[in-house]
């Protein structure tokens, strides 16, 4: 897979900011699961993102089912469709989705079959608007203290101005998000001996929570995030 620079750049900021905020560095213990969910909840924001200027530069088609809002009964609006889609979970390799280059982080030829990408979106929309919604379903034995919600609204507009600065693609935002999971699967396993975790978790159960972050949270309006105008 070629990357170029920019994305490089893109990768390497996200996850040293990661690290930063979530104790992975000068000594400090990492909150494997917080880091873990919070990448996924900002890669899952950035999706849509990545969707809309896929969708306005024509890389990707502009249809009746590109990019849908859902608006619920408490007025809360959320978008849906083909392009966030494309860019979190139906890739193609000449531009590989989120869930494409995360799942390599599992080192599991069969991921695809442990983490059922299909259910995770069918919990997303059942639970829109609900109390449920956004919250990850996951192992209850590795402590999670700051909700996928929580990680956006502190952390999103700090990585957006850092995109812009450095002028990555867009289009490459998803590769970027993806080559971070890779990078701190290990890390959150415990597997660097210099790096104390709290809760060390298992590979799979990492990439597992990265997608129950990253789903519900590409379905939010991104206008009300202060991301586009």
């Amino acid at each position: 897979m070629n990357v170029d620079a920019l994305t490089q750049q893109a990768n390497a900021d996200i996850g040293g900011y990661i690290l930063t905020h979530y104790g992975g560095v000068d000594g400090g213990v990492l909150r494997a699961a917080d880091a873990v969910s919070a990448l996924g909840a900002l890669a899952g924001v950035f999706a849509q993102a990545q969707a809309r200027a896929m969708l306005a530069s024509g890389a990707l088609a502009n249809t009746e089912t590109s990019l849908a809002q859902v608006t619920t009964r408490d007025g809360g609006v959320y978008y849906f469709g083909d392009a966030i889609n494309a860019c979190l979970f139906e890739g193609t390799r000449e531009r590989p989705a989120f869930w494409n280059v995360a799942a390599g982080a599992a080192n599991d030829p069969n991921i695809g079959a442990v983490i059922d990408i299909a259910d995770i979106a069918r919990h997303t929309a059942a639970t829109l608007g609900g109390p449920d919604f956004g919250k990850p379903r996951f192992d209850e034995r590795y402590r999670l203290s700051e909700a996928p919600i929580e990680a956006v609204r502190a952390h999103a507009l700090a990585f957006l101005q850092r995109f812009k600065q450095i002028g990555v693609n867009p289009a490459n935002l998803m590769l970027a998000f993806g080559l971070t999971a890779q990078g701190l699967a290990p890390l959150a396993a415990g597997e660097l001996a210099d790096l104390p975790v709290d809760t060390p978790m298992r590979r799979a159960d990492a990439v597992r929570l990265m997608m129950e972050a990253a789903i519900p949270m590409s379905k939010l309006d991104l206008r009300a995030l202060g991301m586009v105008s």
